[in-house]
């Protein structure tokens, strides 16, 4: 195995970890299959044991470094495949795209349990490491050459804000998808592309070689608080709901003026909109930690003067 790609994606304030998603619950219930009929022992048999006979299930302890050969993959909490369908998916976690490096802990069957070390992410396991999640094995190779490294754009700050906002420009119009984390390409009939709130942040830093946390709590958690005066774009609009202040549920591109960016929910489409017509309130006006429409509103930046 190549350690030199694992010490490579070993970035991570706490390291890069092992997960440990939930077994099926048939595991848990040996119980009641002490009366079971024959013919559902049979079936439990085929599932549950022929598989590891056969290589069906292997846990991979130091994990396996991959990467991802297909244009867009998803990430599952679950083995099961996503609909294809624009509608709020529990588990739909997020998306890699070619080139993305993974680190792999299990194989089931034709899925892979990965890492995905470049999303960062906390609130899965109280702990930042890379997006955990399930993935179709045919989606990843391990042929490491096609790991594809991104360089970072050493850019005047308002020349680097200005690439952010044209990176997510580009989906302005798309469909808005729940853990979608790719550019929407409607020729893709193979898996749903498109971006949700965080996604479409994460994507457009990406594009610069800036690796930000995938989701929007995450992103609150390690973004600089900035006052509404203090904005430019491609810094970011966050949004709680007023029973749960500290828990982040949107985010939003401020695009300058008193615009936003933003991939609003499912059934919608990325867009451009002032802050007056979403707020009611001028940008500019509110104040961190302001309500507004029973949502408390903050902000906060990744970029800095001189970075």
């Amino acid at each position: 195995m190549n350690s030199g790609f694992l010490k490579k994606f070993r970035w991570l304030e706490s390291g890069v970890s092992r997960h440990s998603l939930d077994r099926p619950s048939f595991l848990r219930r040996s119980k009641e299959c002490r009366d079971t009929p024959p013919f559902i022992l049979t079936i439990l048999f085929l599932n549950l044991f022929v598989p590891f006979a056969f290589g069906g299930s292997k846990i991979f302890n130091p994990p396996v470094p991959m990467v991802v050969a297909v244009p867009v993959a998803n990430v599952r909490a679950k083995p099961i495949p996503h609909s294809g369908k624009y509608e709020n998916d529990p588990l739909q976690e997020t998306q890699v795209e070619k080139g993305e490096p993974v680190l792999v802990y299990e194989k089931n069957g034709n899925w892979y349990r990965i890492e995905a070390p470049e999303q960062q992410e906390f609130t899965h396991h109280s702990n930042w490491e890379g997006y955990p999640g399930w993935v179709e094995a045919g989606a990843l190779t391990k042929d490491l050459s096609q790991h594809h490294r991104l360089k970072l754009l050493d850019l005047p700050e308002n020349d680097l804000r200005k690439k952010i906002m044209d990176e997510a420009s580009l989906h302005l119009g798309s469909p808005y998808l729940w853990g979608g984390r790719s550019l929407h390409d409607p020729k893709n009939n193979k898996v749903a592309t498109g971006v949700d709130c965080s996604g479409l942040i994460n994507w457009s830093f990406r594009q610069v070689g800036r690796f930000i946390p995938r989701d929007a709590h995450e992103q609150y958690l390690r973004a600089r608080p900035v006052e509404p005066i203090q904005l430019k774009p491609a810094d970011l609009i966050f949004l709680a709901d007023e029973k749960n202040p500290q828990k982040i549920i949107h985010v939003a591109l401020f695009a300058g003026g008193d615009e936003i960016i933003e991939a609003p929910q499912s059934g919608e489409k990325v867009r451009k909109i002032s802050g007056l017509e979403k707020f009611g309130k001028q940008i500019s006006l509110f104040k961190n930690g302001e309500n507004v429409g029973g949502k408390v509103i903050y902000f906060g930046t990744f970029l800095t003067e001189g970075q």
